[in-house]
């Protein structure tokens, strides 16, 4: 079944033009672990899909039938981001963007951190 997984796997990152380093920065789980994931050298575990559905904008159920497991069990956890859907679709748009343009993200996702830029991206006073 890791097989089968992993050619899904692999499908929907190149759908939505994740590559294995920018899942694993999103999902906060080594490249390495991606990599063997999308390769069918290890199956999938309820915790590594609990941790990359929202960089693939899908919910984690969803991923847990793709595996073959039972969803059943799994009950929803806490994590450091309140708002991992949208950080995970933030992920998916940026990796369409060009590079001069993830640096402007950047730079206005930092901006945004330090209390440099409101909300709308405009700089406070």
């Amino acid at each position: 079944m890791s097989r089968d997984f992993a050619l899904i796997l692999r499908g929907l990152m190149a759908n939505r033009r994740l590559t294995p380093q920018v899942m694993s920065r999103a999902s906060g789980r080594a490249e390495a672990t991606i990599r063997q994931l999308i390769s069918g050298a290890i199956p999938p575990s309820v915790e590594v899909l609990q941790d990359i559905a929202p960089a693939m904008q899908l919910p984690v159920a969803d991923l847990l039938v793709i595996a073959g497991l039972s969803v059943d069990d799994v009950s929803p956890r806490g994590g450091p981001y309140e708002a991992s859907q949208e950080i995970g679709s933030l992920v998916a748009v940026a990796s369409w963007l060009s590079s001069d343009q993830v640096r402007q993200l950047t730079t206005s996702a930092m901006g945004l951190r330090s209390g440099v830029l409101d909300q709308d991206g405009a700089r406070q006073r």
